[in-house]
């Protein structure tokens, strides 16, 4: 017959056995209580998202404070994707609040990368992506704060690998307009890099035109909600329209011509939507300075009565229509006349 264990053995097992059933039991009731906290947290950042700038009172406070306490809880309950969730719901109530108040130093803005950077990490380990999405978006937001536009490209265009949605490709187009502002703000742009902002620029505009319109795209109410937005608009047609179409640049291929003049065509559109006739005579300069060596003789003269005729009507304070007359009937186009 066995004997039976002594008693010191027996109570080092059961101690041994209520500890473990203990710490399994708070960490059972710091994961529940996580999860209440978390949704709590969530609920906050929708109240805050749908409040105007600048009217959320102590609610960003209180977004901070209850992630706070999710990420402790999370460290606790060795709950990394909780503690994930909850830095990114942190760094948003954090930025929100830099936003409000205006502010206009990078370094508080870049201080909210690493905690960006670690979250982005433990999503990538759980293959969270909408996690991974959210991310972008910040990164994406703290770098348009800083004028880093380049940087904010980068990181819309990794959140539409994602998921491509028409917020993201409208926020995308904006950035490319800030990049092309500060590339032309330069003495001496560089030509590589405008082809290269321009023709990206123009690929994410046709996919908001030929794709977003079935996703409540509205191509109208896009060009008039922002003067600058359509400025951008504007200007890219006009440079794709030209390089496209120019027969240095490719414009002896049909597919080429096809589309500087749909170009063209969308920077008419633009001046016409805004009935801009500033807009209206250099589109109609350039397109026509691109389609005069196209045409025959006739239709040549035909052209160039149409442009004195728009010269006439509109006077406009730009000199490119004026200029292109004066090239036909006197200058470098001349001999191509007759």
């Amino acid at each position: 017959m066995a004997r039976p264990p002594p008693r010191a053995c027996l109570l080092r097992v059961t101690r041994e056995a209520y500890t473990t059933y203990t710490k399994y039991s708070m960490s059972q009731a710091d994961k529940e209580e996580l999860k209440k906290q978390l949704n709590v947290a969530l609920s906050l950042k929708n109240k805050i998202k749908e409040t105007p700038a600048g009217e959320h009172g102590p609610l960003t406070q209180q977004l901070r404070d209850t992630c706070t306490r999710c990420m402790d809880l999370a460290k606790t309950a060795e709950v990394e994707h909780g503690r994930a969730l909850a830095l990114e719901m942190h760094v948003f109530a954090r930025l929100t609040d830099l936003t409000n108040k205006h502010e206009e130093e990078d370094e508080p803005y870049t201080a909210l990368e690493d905690d960006i950077k670690e979250s982005s990490k433990i999503a990538s380990e759980f293959g969270d992506r909408a996690l991974e999405n959210r991310l972008l978006e910040l990164q994406a937001n703290i770098y348009l704060r800083i004028g880093r536009p380049d940087k904010e490209i980068d990181c819309i265009q990794s959140a539409c690998k994602i998921q491509r949605t028409v917020p993201k490709m409208m926020a995308l187009l904006d950035a490319y307009g800030r990049k092309l502002d500060s590339l032309f703000s330069t003495p001496k742009p560089d030509t590589d890099l405008l082809l290269k902002y321009n023709a990206e620029f123009w690929e994410v505009y046709l996919w908001l035109r030929e794709e977003g319109s079935n996703r409540g795209f509205n191509k109208d109410q896009f060009v008039r909600a922002d003067k600058r937005r359509a400025a951008h608009l504007f200007k890219v047609a006009l440079y794709i329209g030209s390089f496209a179409g120019n027969p240095l640049h490719g414009g002896k291929e049909e597919e080429n011509v096809k589309m500087g003049m749909d170009a063209f065509d969308e920077a008419i559109w633009v001046a016409g939507v805004l009935d801009n006739k500033e807009y209206l005579c250099a589109a109609t300069a350039h397109r026509a300075s691109i389609l005069y060596h196209k045409l025959n003789p006739l239709e040549k003269q035909e052209l160039l009565s149409n442009l004195k005729q728009m010269q006439e009507k509109y006077e406009p304070d730009n000199n490119e229509l004026a200029d292109l007359i004066e090239s036909i009937t006197r200058g470098p186009l001349s001999g191509n006349s007759s």
